[in-house]
């Protein structure tokens, strides 16, 4: 859990609202990647095997269905990694100290964006240039659905944006705060004690 310490109130409010803010967007994300990206992927795929008729013609019937459930099991496991590995963030974000979030915020502003989702189609592009088929490539995440599109492009990084800046400032406050206790706290040095230093 975040140790607040004794944070300016307004700051602390302010915090919390952003905090759940961005755990709603996280939970759209996370959703839409497990309804909708796996389906959009397989879209993709079924595009490339039509624009190459005479690869296809090489495989038979039972052949070509075996491909195809490799393809899409493929594309399940890809999707399913990233799921993963969105709700592990997530996870972070909502119970680590405010301390250790923050150190990590740069690399999760790189890691929710539409370069990392992208890419769970390389399994999938591996296994079609095997049989001669060639790749795919989602463009951007209005192949997925526009609202993905609008949640990924703009409600996330507006969110995080917030959140992001509004954690630093809290994290600097309660630092500021545990040097004051720690110098507090110090016994005070005497005269030979002085001298010796």
């Amino acid at each position: 859990m975040i140790k607040m310490g004794t944070l300016d109130p307004g700051l602390l409010r302010d915090l919390t609202e952003a905090k759940a803010d961005l755990a709603r967007h996280g939970v759209v994300i996370v959703r839409t990647i497990e309804t909708d990206l796996q389906p959009a992927i397989m879209s993709e795929v079924k595009g490339s095997m039509a624009s190459s008729p005479k690869n296809m013609a090489r495989l038979d019937e039972d052949e070509l269905d075996d491909f195809v459930e490799k393809l899409r099991k493929t594309s399940e496991r890809s999707v399913e990694q990233l799921r993963s590995l969105y709700v592990r963030v997530l996870a972070k974000l909502g119970a680590q100290s405010l301390t250790d979030i923050v150190k990590e915020l740069d690399g999760i502003g790189e890691l929710i964006k539409w370069d990392r989702v992208a890419k769970t189609v390389d399994p999938v592009n591996e296994k079609l240039m095997d049989k001669g088929f060639g790749t795919i490539d989602l463009a951007g995440p209005e192949n997925v659905s526009e609202s993905f599109k609008v949640e990924l492009e703009q409600k996330w990084p507006a969110s995080f944006g917030r959140f992001k800046q509004l954690a630093r400032e809290a994290a600097s406050q309660l630092a500021k705060e545990e040097a004051e206790e720690e110098a507090r706290a110090r016994p005070p040095r005497t005269k030979r004690a002085a001298r010796k230093g």
